[in-house]
């Protein structure tokens, strides 16, 4: 049920071409192949229709069929290592945080850490075009613990890199809201790798909200952290909207994705 809908969810472009994007991304996590009845039910398609699709595929090597079931082909590999070897993490962050901020009329940056000082730096920026917004610019800094960007980081650090952090920082309560006991931020971690993304609410500035989610490389390693922040009271008004719109900037800014 969860990918019945795939074929239906394509608003725009030529079905065809949209077809075999949506089948070449299903089978991508099938390894061990789909049959034609599998993937007709599926993709919503006769097999009337599909098998010439299929063959075709086949003929040009971006699939392969054994026994009857169907699986990603050479051609398929070979594209997606041309694509991932001219991938470029700076343009597809930078890109992806202009279009969120034009989305959501809110302000976006991309953050990574730097250990050392324990900060979260900003290397892109967009703001929001409302009179009333967070200030945000490229080498704004944040402390690790204290902002969502900085938990983002931290959640998805190397075990003993965060530990390490945590037993030299100076853990300051910035406003009444801000996490200073070592074992609430530790939980804070846990709780973001479990859901994907950090909401924080007015802990490193009391009339500021913030959500954050990771970007991650062609290899699954983390680059950064992808951070919106609104006014607390805007924040709280659009929080599932901002945070949706949060989610698939992240997945669309990631290699992996």
């Amino acid at each position: 049920m969860q990918q019945a809908t795939l074929a239906e969810s394509r608003t725009r472009g030529p079905k065809a071409i949209t077809r075999v994007l949506d089948l070449l991304a299903l089978l991508a996590g099938k390894q061990d192949g789909m049959s034609l009845t599998e993937l007709s039910a599926i993709m919503a398609v006769p097999k009337s229709t599909f098998i010439d699709t299929l063959r075709g595929l086949c003929d040009m090597h971006y699939l392969s069929c054994q026994e009857g079931r169907y699986r990603l082909g050479p051609a398929a590999y070979h594209f997606a290592s041309r694509i991932t070897r001219h991938w470029s993490a700076p343009e597809m962050i930078r890109a992806e945080v202009k279009q969120l901020a034009a989305e959501t009329r809110e302000s976006v940056g991309f953050a990574i850490a730097d250990w050392e000082i324990g900060q979260a730096i900003y290397t892109e920026a967009s703001n929001s075009p409302q009179p009333v917004r967070y200030a945000m610019q490229a080498g704004l800094r944040a402390p690790l613990y204290a902002s969502a960007a900085g938990r983002v980081l931290m959640a998805y650090a190397p075990t003993e890199q965060a530990e390490d952090y945590l037993a030299h920082a100076q853990l300051r309560q910035l406003t009444e809201n801000t996490r200073t006991d070592p074992d609430a931020i530790r939980a804070a971690l846990v709780e973001i790798r479990e859901r994907g993304y950090c909401a924080s609410f007015g802990e490193m500035l009391s009339d500021t909200a913030a959500l954050a989610v990771p970007v991650s490389g062609p290899d699954g390693d983390l680059l950064g952290a992808l951070m919106l922040a609104a006014p607390l009271d805007r924040m709280k008004q659009n929080f599932e909207r901002l945070l949706n719109a949060t989610l698939e900037a992240g997945r669309r800014a990631s290699a992996e994705s």
